[in-house]
């Protein structure tokens, strides 16, 4: 299968998605009730609690420099997606994609996803994108092995303190580990990432133990409140009620079993051509535990299967597959750019070798799989429809909206 260079198109690609994530952003951090603005407001002033730590940092430096924290917030989001979709540019810039890589990489549970569902853009694990991406950089060959042991010793621990749930992707992580490293036995792989992981671990079960209380939760959303002009709304006050407890099991009373077989399919749709090709690779060199002991496809069905958690105790499935999705397709890349993998053959199924045969019925198949379609935020809302139709629509209301407000602020 013939492969060609993305890097034309795919800076476009990712120039436009900058545009609209810096835009609807920051239409976003104005409203009052945005579901992403509310998870940053979580800050320490009433005493630690999970995902305080950026809340807590951008609360000091807005009062500090007298900014708007509104604006803060909006500031740290466009600067993270921004760097997030640049540094993917520059990562993956030079590779020759065969066509089913051009589809994994733009299927719309990846990138377009947060543009085409504003609803999730801008929430915290876009700095898990960075980290992890940052991460791939610095397992280059030309690195020490010591920048991603320390960067993951030091940063990893901060990143639970923003959002805890990282926990269960960080299996993506060891793996990049344990091939920048070679650990090649189980105890050698088992102990050496067990130090790189401790601070992590300690940050874990720290925050496990160390519950907000309801009177410092009073106390928080009091301080936003007298500083900021902000009140505690959807995750900030819903802090004190969905816990890390595996006590959330309730919110499956609202679904039916027509909402699991949807995401059923968004899964085994959008994650159809990463899967393929992970099928159809194998590990070249046998240097390390991973590659000495486990094939490619069964490699990335494990690391699959700690998320599950999150899909059982959360409700923002689309979220969730958009997140497992961005962990899996950079793991892949990165084994593919660093020729760690290889396709068995390039004899693929005859039904997939006959459409990439066919320019204009590959290029239409391209197109309605890549922008005829999206996950929405929550298990039990539909699937979403022609993102590459309703994404500058939606963005022409919002300057009309802008507009109008501004005339109102005039007279």
């Amino acid at each position: 299968m013939k492969s060609v260079k993305i890097k034309n198109s795919f800076l476009i690609y990712i120039i436009s998605l900058g545009i609209f994530v810096t835009f609807y952003l920051y239409f976003k951090h104005a409203v009052l009730n945005d579901s992403s603005i509310s998870e940053w407001l979580i800050n320490y002033q009433g005493g630690f609690t999970r995902r305080g730590l950026s809340g807590e940092i951008l609360f000091y430096l807005s009062d500090f420099f007298n900014l708007n924290l509104r604006f803060a917030i909006f500031a740290t989001q466009t600067f993270f997606h921004l760097l997030f979709l640049y540094l993917l540019f520059i990562y993956l810039k030079d590779l020759r994609l065969n066509s089913i890589q051009i589809f994994a990489l733009y299927t719309p549970i990846f990138l377009l996803y947060p543009v085409a569902e504003i609803e999730v853009l801008g929430r915290k694990e876009i700095i898990l994108f960075f980290f992890f991406i940052s991460l791939l950089f610095f397992s280059d060959k030309k690195f020490s092995k010591n920048h991603v042991n320390y960067m993951t010793f030091i940063f990893l621990p901060l990143i639970c303190f923003i959002w805890e749930q990282v926990i269960l992707f960080t299996p993506f992580i060891v793996s990049v580990l344990i091939i920048k490293n070679k650990f090649k036995t189980f105890k050698e792989t088992f102990l050496k990432t067990l130090l790189i992981l401790f601070p992590s671990i300690v940050s874990i079960v720290f925050i496990f133990l160390s519950p907000l209380s309801k009177e410092g939760h009073e106390i928080m959303c009091s301080a936003l409140l007298e500083r900021f002009g902000d009140t505690c709304y959807m995750s900030a006050q819903l802090l004190m009620v969905n816990t890390v407890y595996f006590d959330t099991l309730h919110i499956h009373s609202n679904t039916n079993l027509f909402n699991y077989i949807r995401y059923l399919g968004i899964f085994l749709i959008g994650f159809f051509p990463l899967n393929y090709l992970l099928i159809k690779s194998e590990f070249i060199l046998k240097d390390n535990f991973i590659t000495k002991n486990f094939k490619v496809h069964t490699l990335f069905l494990l690391l699959y299967l700690p998320s599950i958690l999150i899909f059982i105790y959360g409700w923002d499935w689309g979220r969730w597959i958009n997140i497992l999705y961005t962990y899996s397709i950079l793991l892949y890349f990165y084994f593919y750019k660093n020729n760690l993998i290889k396709l068995k053959n390039e004899n693929f199924h005859h039904i997939i070798n006959y459409i990439s045969g066919k320019k204009f019925l590959s290029a239409t198949i391209f197109i309605i799989f890549a922008f005829g379609w999206h996950p929405k935020a929550t298990l039990s809302e539909d699937i979403g429809s022609l993102p590459v139709y309703r994404i500058p629509y939606k963005a022409t209301k919002f300057v009309k909206i802008i507009k109008t407000r501004l005339k109102e602020e005039k007279n």
